[in-house]
């Protein structure tokens, strides 16, 4: 009996020693961004995670497919597609064309004035002078003769569908700058800035406004006070352009800077561009209106961008798509992303509406070999709460651009973390992600969204994180969340390949 005991006490020591316990298995990668959301307190349930690798396989996918709100990821959805259905190269058209001949310096017909959406008639790439092409355009005019239309100048902004303030939209926001109204014809970002300089103790402030337009009036300024606080109010009224100004100025605060949407860009064009062209000497004998139904030409897609008999071009103006998608991306600027929704909707689905511009999306995610179930295209920026897409349907589109002739203009135009657009002040607390990370920032009320590319060296991995979870004061939770799973996502990737 004491034999055995021995024996077996001897083989007792012998597996402890020689047959340790099997080590636990390392976390996968999914389950690290999942403890990382539960770690967070975001209502799990209303976070879209999905990661694709290098090659395209799907490395973690929590929630990938519930449809949710993207904001301003949206605007991934719209510049992807125009890329792939439009081109880089493709180009916004605006025309002054004649109804009439010229003769001995006078047109004795309308001239129109046609756009097709170029979003950058503006001071964007001229020096920040919003009229800079209007002089160039009344030049032109005056350098081939012309110094008088009899007739009436017209707005033609029939490329686009009628409705410019989305249905989606809030309301109240109809002044911000954000929620400029959408049109063919859009100057200045379909906005007027405004600046308020201050006079002496007492006296009312100077308001300036630029562009200056007979299409929108201003009436008030607010009232100069001591010192340096500055408490200015402007305000528009809901339709038309009657900016009403108030509050105070300091007399030692220096200028104060603001701007407001401004209502029915196509007419807001075309006066200011009358204007330009008096400026010129170049007389203006009827009126400013808006073309017609009966008036529009031709049909078809591209009605708006043909010529037809007893027309002609006096002056165009185009504008490359590859050069505002930075402007879309870097900057979130939503009035472009609209512009190029509806452009992309007339060409291919031949409807500048949403509702075209939303079909153009489905035709691109199916060029992608992207499902569409639970899409939502409710407007091409991501303003509004009613669009819905999925983080694998963001994610797959973010890795098949990658093989196409225009992803280094997608990914160029990206903000980059801690360097620029968007995202210059993320990420900086996490220096070895910084300029790692080419990303499109979002939000609105309640909705945070990070989706993009991460690099390290030669590898590049596709992500997107959808939050619909934090309320709007905690935004900066959100942002936390998003920077921890994109810190995980790189620490996992592999070194030196």
């Amino acid at each position: 009996m004491r034999r055995m005991v021995v024996i077996l006490s001897f083989f007792a020591v012998l597996g402890c020693s020689t047959f340790p316990a099997t080590a636990r298995p390392a976390k996968t990668l999914e389950e690290l961004l999942k403890e990382q959301v539960q770690r967070s307190g975001a209502r799990q349930s209303l976070v879209g995670v999905a990661v694709l690798g290098n090659t395209g396989r799907a490395l973690a996918l929590l929630n990938a497919d519930k449809p949710l709100k993207p904001a301003s990821n949206m605007k991934i959805l719209t510049t992807v597609t125009g890329l792939e259905l439009l081109g880089a190269d493709h180009q916004y058209s605006t025309r002054i064309i004649a109804r009439g001949e010229l003769v001995k310096g006078k047109i004795s017909g309308n001239v129109i004035v046609r756009g097709t959406g170029d979003p950058n008639i503006s001071g964007r790439f001229h020096d920040g002078d919003p009229l800079f092409l209007f002089h160039q355009w009344a030049k032109k005019l005056k350098q081939a003769g012309l110094n008088e239309i009899s007739g009436n100048l017209v707005a033609d902004d029939s490329y686009f569908d009628k409705v410019r303030f989305l249905p989606g939209w809030n309301p109240k926001d109809r002044e911000k700058w954000y929620s400029a109204q959408v049109s063919p014809l859009s100057l200045n970002d379909n906005c007027v800035e405004i600046r308020v300089v201050p006079g002496s103790v007492g006296k009312s402030a100077t308001v300036e406004l630029s562009p200056a337009s007979a299409f929108v009036t201003s009436s008030g300024a607010p009232s100069t006070v001591s010192g340096k606080k500055v408490a200015v109010i402007a305000s528009r009224s809901i339709e038309g352009n009657k900016i009403v100004m108030k509050g105070r100025i300091g007399s030692s605060a220096g200028a104060w800077a603001g701007s407001l949407a401004i209502d029915d860009p196509a007419l807001f064009f075309v006066h200011t561009l009358a204007a330009v062209l008096k400026k010129e000497g170049i007389k203006l004998g009827g009126d400013i209106v808006r073309l017609g139904a009966a008036d529009v030409p031709g049909g078809g897609s591209d009605a708006a961008k043909t010529v037809s008999t007893g027309e002609r071009i006096l002056v165009e103006h185009n504008s490359r798509l590859k050069d505002d998608i930075p402007v879309i991306n870097k900057k979130s600027q939503n009035l472009h992303a609209e512009l190029l929704l509806k452009a992309t909707g007339r060409k291919i689905a031949g409807e500048g509406s949403v509702a075209g511009g939303g079909r153009a999306v489905s035709k691109a995610f199916a060029g992608f070999g992207v499902k569409t179930k639970g899409l939502v295209v409710a407007d091409g920026s991501g303003l509004s709460h009613d669009n819905r897409v999925t983080a694998r349907q963001v994610v797959s589109l973010l890795h098949g651009v990658r093989s196409k002739g225009y992803y280094k203009v997608f990914k160029d135009s990206l903000p980059v973390a801690g360097v620029d657009g968007t995202l210059k002040k993320r990420f900086v607390s996490r220096k070895t992600l910084v300029g790692k990370v080419f990303a499109k920032t979002g939000y609105i009320s309640g909705v945070s969204a990070l989706s993009g590319y991460v690099q390290k060296g030669t590898t590049v991995w596709s992500f997107s994180i959808l939050c619909n979870s934090f309320p709007a004061k905690s935004l900066s939770r959100a942002k936390k969340l998003q920077e921890d799973l994109v810190n995980i996502l790189y620490s996992s990737m592999p070194r030196g390949r």
